[in-house]
């Protein structure tokens, strides 16, 4: 049995599929388009062969804020750094982008590809149908509405003329964790 549609549709599963050759910058556009779009959400790179890499919009915030990882709106989307670890704090790596596992729909069913995400790579999967992109399936985390601001005017700021380097912005440390009510899934997939 395949993995169910329902479960690809939730909105714990939200995201932008992007390919890897559009720049941070119009990640963001194509994000910020979506209704009820929230930096929980993921964003998909689509790169060659369908390899896939994956970051949550709240960590390429942090990619943007960390000067020393040269992440700005104008850095191809194939380009942005890989998640890696820090020696300091294992609980938080640095910032970057996961390479997740990938699956056909057909290939498992819903239960074996929820225990298949939880072993993936920021516990997310990536899904497709009949070899094309279908949808993710990922673990629920999800931050308070007000946590988007920074990320929203960090784009703001660079279409109003900004200088790249004025829009690195610290993350916020007061940023709250909880469960929000289910939103319509409008990304595409």
């Amino acid at each position: 049995m395949p993995i169910d549609d329902t479960q690809l549709d939730k909105a714990t599963n939200a995201h932008v599929l992007c390919p890897a050759q559009h720049t941070v910058h119009q990640a963001l556009r194509a994000w910020r388009k979506q209704s009820n779009s929230y930096e929980w959400w993921w964003l998909i790179i689509e790169g060659d062969n369908r390899r896939y890499t994956a970051t949550r919009f709240e960590e390429l915030r942090e990619m943007l804020a960390h000067a020393d990882l040269n992440v700005g709106m104008n850095t191809r989307l194939a380009d942005l750094p890989p998640r890696r670890s820090n020696p300091a704090d294992w609980d938080r790596p640095f910032p970057g982008v996961v390479t997740p596992t990938v699956t056909e729909q057909s290939a498992l069913g819903t239960a074996r590809a929820l225990q298949t995400m939880q072993d993936s790579p920021g516990q997310v999967l990536v899904v497709l149908h009949e070899g094309r992109f279908r949808g993710i399936l990922s673990a629920s985390q999800r931050t308070f509405a007000f946590a988007d601001k920074p990320l929203m005017d960090m784009l703001e700021e660079f279409e109003t003329g900004g200088d790249e380097d004025t829009l690195i912005l610290p993350p916020r440390d007061d940023e709250a964790t909880a469960q929000v009510p289910t939103v319509p899934d409008d990304s595409p997939g």
